[in-house]
């Protein structure tokens, strides 16, 4: 939520412009991932399941976005993946993104 809180002496912080930049920004993916059943339902199985699905999707959106954008911007495969696959992932996962275009 968004709203002032109180610090731990009890001065209130006002909402900063960059909190609600986040939260706007954040808002679209909280949505999205409501879907997925809370951790105390069926011994958090279908929670386990549900956040599967939903990074197997968002890592196809993203994958395939990444290969729009490589395909607007006249870019090899290989270049495409690294460039724009890899932001924001580790050098391992760089690697394997490279491969798996």
């Amino acid at each position: 939520m968004l709203h002032p809180t109180t610090d731990e002496d009890g001065n209130i912080e006002e909402v900063t412009n960059c909190d609600a930049i986040f939260h706007f920004m954040s808002v679209f993916w909280k949505i999205i991932f409501s879907v997925v059943p809370p951790a105390h339902y069926g011994g958090g199985y279908p929670c386990f399941l549900g956040s599967l699905v939903m990074i197997g999707a968002t890592t196809f959106f993203a994958g395939e976005l990444a290969g729009l954008m490589g395909c607007v911007f006249n870019m090899l495969p290989g270049l495409t993946a690294i460039t724009f696959v890899s932001i924001g992932t580790s050098i391992p996962d760089t690697f394997a993104s490279r491969i798996a275009a």
